[in-house]
């Protein structure tokens, strides 16, 4: 083994050459007639890859959906929070109304005249 050049080499490139040379034999063999069809492999790494890339895209498209979904939630909790501050506004506006409708002499009238309406 000494005077094989490949001695010195990574362990890695030594197997990358090995599995190289029985997939080339293999070729030779199905293209020969020796072997009926090719071995069977765990899972192709085309369609692993494949399905990784599929899944991937899925993924990414679901992420850019829940960012526009967010996206809409944040606009509508805008829109209410508006809506809240507006409903706080007129509150404090009926609020006072109501002060000065029931202060003063005029609002000592209104609240006897509506106890007597509703003694009737």
């Amino acid at each position: 083994m000494a005077d094989d050049p490949r001695a010195g080499e990574d362990p890695r490139v030594a197997e990358l050459l090995r599995v190289n040379g029985e997939l080339a034999a293999e070729i030779r063999d199905l293209s020969l007639g020796r072997r009926a069809e090719p071995r069977r492999g765990q899972v192709p790494a085309a369609r692993s890859v494949a399905r990784l890339q599929a899944e991937r895209d899925s993924l990414a498209a679901e992420l850019e959906a829940s960012k526009a979904e967010v996206d809409r939630l944040t606009r509508q909790g805008e829109e209410l929070d508006r809506r809240v501050q507006d409903q706080m506004r007129h509150i404090e506006e009926l609020t006072h109304e109501v002060t000065l409708l029931r202060a003063g002499v005029a609002g000592i009238l209104r609240r006897a005249r509506a106890r007597l309406l509703l003694h009737r």
